[in-house]
């Protein structure tokens, strides 16, 4: 059972989460917020909350450091809270977070479905809640314009650096029942768009009998007729078949046309020494074929900078695909090893400094991508889903299903959830501005105003 903490001996009556790291993260807090919802718990900021959950990431070093700031500085500033601790450092850093004085629980990853009765909430025994998705899979990340869907976890490859899949497990998959009824409900309730999320997307099918694939899962959310659109999250090079980019460039805005890829690296031999299951050639290809099948795609991808014997002629590798494709969306990130990985055991390491200015190279390179892609873009009509919030101009912003920033400068009074048909006419910087076209003002579903 929960440890009862002396200072606070009354039953919890308000609790908090403070998530870190992927969308898969934040979609297990949404799913385990909803059950201490459903225990009659109400949402409080973590300064004022009874129970603080910290669900943790562990895919770099500086994210592992940053969960460990969020759990102490959490306890600093409410000390007479419980603190509960999730997420994929519970499996490959539990030693360390056993340790932390300042922790009340350790909340293995499968048991989070039990988190209500293990805090004495509820009366059936604590083995027997979820583990990978709750019965309802249709939660709400309450805060968010977008809802995202978790629709695969875990995952089978083998990355040299990588420390996934030790600490999510085998690849597995939700019903693609599950997943369209899902998605109709999120959309129901006021999303317009529905993110489809997972460790590796591209696996998804895996772990359950159907054999269905997520080319087939996609043919049938887009031949659903439901309200709003569906963006893909990460995706592997070699996943990008061609069966993907006719589905998205026939579904007429339902699929976004945004790619996200996890490259890494355009070296092949760095490609090689992190395991990857493609090369330099398979990876143009694939970066062709979008551009070609899909105009107007924004095109995004992952890279490691520094991984342990990358030169500079490696990194040019990298730094030449960025700018040959002018790809506009990059989270360039310097590497850093993870314990257990082979990648760790490397003495060919490359210096700290070395890294963040390779970082930094691609960063600049990518910003300039970014602006030709703005302009590129001045005069088309784009589908934008439109959010809460507004810019330092006072008008509202949405995001374009190519995944640019749209200032919708005739938006007031336009619902947050709503997709608007905006024609752009300028831009500043990367960020696009325009107004409603008249045929698609205020379409798509209904606002979440009321929700």
């Amino acid at each position: 059972m929960f440890p009862q903490n002396p200072s606070s001996p009354r039953a919890p009556s308000r609790f908090s989460f403070i998530t870190l790291g992927c969308k898969s993260n934040q979609y297990d807090s949404a799913a385990m917020a909803a059950d201490l919802r459903g225990a009659g718990l109400a949402d409080a900021d973590s300064s004022e909350a009874d129970v603080i959950v910290v669900n943790t990431c562990m895919v770099t070093g500086p994210a592992q450091a940053q969960c460990r700031k969020a759990i102490r500085q959490a306890r600093r500033e409410n000390p007479h809270a419980r603190l509960v601790v999730s997420g994929c450092m519970t499996r490959g850093a539990r030693e360390d977070l056993e340790a932390l004085g300042e922790i009340d629980l350790v909340l293995d990853p499968d048991r989070k479905g039990s988190l209500v009765k293990i805090l004495g909430l509820g009366e059936a025994d604590p083995g027997n809640g979820w583990s990978d998705w709750p019965e309802d899979p249709a939660v709400i990340l309450r805060l968010r314009d977008r809802a995202f869907l978790k629709i695969q976890d875990g995952c089978d490859s083998a990355c040299s650096y990588c420390v996934v899949p030790s600490v999510r497990g085998p690849s597995r998959s939700l019903d693609p029942e599950k997943v369209c009824q899902a998605v109709g409900k999120m959309m129901e309730s006021g999303f317009s768009e529905v993110v489809l999320t997972g460790i590796h997307l591209g696996q998804y099918g895996r772990g359950i009998p159907s054999g269905i694939t997520l080319e087939a899962l996609l043919s049938r959310l887009a031949g659903a007729g439901l309200p709003g659109r569906i963006r893909l999250s990460s995706l592997e090079p070699h996943e990008i078949t061609d069966e993907l980019l006719s589905l998205i460039k026939g579904a007429e805005g339902f699929i976004c046309r945004h790619i996200h890829l996890a490259v890494q690296s355009a070296s092949t031999r760095i490609l090689g020494l992190m395991n990857r299951p493609y090369g330099e050639g398979e990876l143009r290809g694939a970066v062709r074929r979008i551009r070609e099948t899909v105009p107007g795609l924004g095109l995004g991808c992952d890279v490691i900078c520094g991984f342990p014997g990358e030169t500079a002629a490696d990194f040019a590798r990298t730094e030449s695909l960025l700018a040959d494709f002018s790809i506009p969306f990059v989270h360039a990130f310097p590497f850093s090893p993870r314990p257990g990985t082979p990648a760790s055991l490397s003495r060919n390491d490359v210096p700290h400094g070395e890294k963040k200015a390779r970082v930094n190279r691609l960063r600049s390179l990518v910003a300039r991508n970014r602006r030709a892609f703005a302009r590129d873009l001045v005069g088309s009509v784009l589908k934008v889903a439109m959010e809460s919030g507004t810019g330092e101009s006072g008008a509202p912003w949405g995001l374009a299903d190519n995944y640019m920033r749209v200032k919708v400068k005739d938006g007031e009074g336009i619902g947050s959830g709503r997709l608007v048909d905006v024609r752009v006419d300028g831009n500043t910087g990367d960020c696009l501005e325009g107004k409603a076209a008249a045929e698609g003002r205020g379409s798509g579903v209904p606002s979440r105003e009321f929700f």
